[in-house]
């Protein structure tokens, strides 16, 4: 899956502040970062107002990266899915601790949760409950890691998996002072999941592990949505 190498060291505040809730990308063509600026603070560019082809055509931002390659096309999930997309776009972290936080505490769920029941009685939809497939992968860097190349995988496999059908969020955050993160990833399903990552990007990620990680720790949750969203919970995935 795309987690299988995040790009930990590059900056939060890209999905937390314009990337995290811009819905729709609207000019793609600014939004191809620098790897090597990744440790430095940015101001994310002003997005324009003005309202895109790709937006009436219901393309989706669903992770870091704007490009058009890595949206998510709305019309090829059914209401559910894509109302549950759409209240993503709201995910942050709400600790600076969440690589080490228990993962329902990493993260603004009520936020979440709050948005998908205004979305579904908006769209005159009643939720029913249904589960999710998520992965939960915390890791630790090696020191002087190429990031060069840990930023290539991750968005040519970002890439992979958006085009392989199913994903409906991609997170991921910074690494601490001890080289520590987490990034998290959430499918319509297992089987989306498993078929996101048999590509040959995916392949190369994976062989880079033991150069990049001195630890990888994944795995695969079960997130299950109550009756009209009146509650929510995570838990392995049998």
């Amino acid at each position: 899956m795309t987690t299988v190498l995040p790009p930990a060291v590059l900056e939060v505040e890209r999905e937390r502040g314009i990337y995290g809730n811009t819905r729709i990308a609207r000019d793609v063509s600014e939004f191809d970062h620098n790897p090597a600026e990744a440790l430095i603070p940015q101001i994310p560019p002003q997005v324009s107002e003005k309202t895109s082809e790709r937006e009436r055509q219901g393309w989706l931002t669903v992770s870091p990266y704007l490009e058009p390659e890595h949206q998510l096309d709305l019309e090829s999930i059914n209401t559910p899915n894509q109302l549950l997309a759409l209240a993503l776009t709201h995910l942050q972290a709400v600790t600076p601790d969440y690589a080490t936080v228990d993962y329902n505490a990493a993260f603004n769920w009520e936020a979440v949760m709050s948005q998908l029941k205004v979305l579904s009685v908006a769209k005159g939809y009643r939720w029913k409950r249904q589960s999710f497939y998520v992965v939960e992968f915390r890791s630790k860097l090696k020191q002087d890691i190429d990031v060069d190349l840990l930023f290539r995988l991750d968005k040519e496999s970002h890439a992979e998996a958006t085009a392989s059908g199913g994903l409906l969020k991609y997170w991921y955050g910074v690494a601490d002072s001890e080289r520590r993160n987490l990034a998290t990833c959430l499918w319509r399903s297992k089987e989306d999941a498993v078929n996101g990552g048999r590509g040959p990007w995916h392949k190369q990620a994976r062989a880079a592990i033991a150069q990049m990680y001195e630890m990888i720790d994944v795995h695969g949750l079960r997130l299950t949505i109550e009756d009209d969203v009146e509650d929510w919970s995570f838990g392995p995935y049998h």
